[in-house]
């Protein structure tokens, strides 16, 4: 799929889902944009998913660029339901541009930042959990967003026992309305899957 294609895609999809502007979902943003016109990199691809079924129905989008200032490689794929049903949701590997190992990741509320409108918007965060899933331990928290509840998540991990070469960051939203227990939230963050080493993979799903 060309660029054009995915953000004529974009474009055709907040038309008739109100949840784009609430969640960034502007396909003519700089960031959309810029993912576009980077260079791809020599790293392998990565498919980024969750295994729950409430994202099911809802359409996905993978970007891919360059941070030059703080010399990384973010990787992001968002989830939005249809607008009877939004349901939102995001995952986002990060790693150094150079290999390098990362830094411990940041708390959850702290990862807020890599996403503009959660960034931008007022977040209630609740108790800090930690748990494991597939890909190793994980720090989340519940937060409520306006008529949302999300749960945020981040945690390290690399290949065996070595030094954490990645980041993962993600955050899922339940419908409007909707409740998310602890108990929900865990499961969703339990249900993160990455998925590489298959130069046939595609990072849209």
């Amino acid at each position: 799929m060309t660029d054009f294609t995915k953000i004529l895609l974009l474009l055709v999809s907040c038309t008739f889902a109100t949840g784009c502007d609430e969640f960034g979902w502007n396909p003519l943003d700089p960031e959309v944009l810029a993912a576009g016109s980077a260079n791809r990199t020599e790293f392998q691809p990565v498919l980024l998913d969750f295994s729950v079924p409430t994202l099911n129905d809802s359409a996905s989008f993978f970007d891919e660029r360059r941070d030059p200032d703080r010399g990384l490689l973010l990787r992001r794929r968002t989830w939005q339901g249809p607008p009877e049903r939004d349901v939102v949701a995001s995952l986002i590997d990060v790693r150094r541009l150079d290999g390098t190992p990362m830094p411990p990741p940041p708390v959850p509320s702290e990862a807020r930042n890599e996403w503009p409108r959660l960034a931008q918007r007022h977040l209630e965060f609740q108790t800090l959990y930690e748990s494991r899933n597939a890909i190793g331990p994980v720090q989340w928290r519940r937060f409520v967003m306006g008529s949302h509840i999300c749960v945020l998540f981040t945690q390290a991990w690399g290949p065996d026992d070595m030094e954490p070469q990645r980041h993962l960051l993600g955050y899922y939203c339940a419908a409007s309305g909707q409740e998310l227990t602890d108990g929900q939230a865990e499961t969703v963050v339990r249900s993160v899957r990455v998925y590489e080493g298959d130069p046939t993979i595609n990072p849209n799903g």
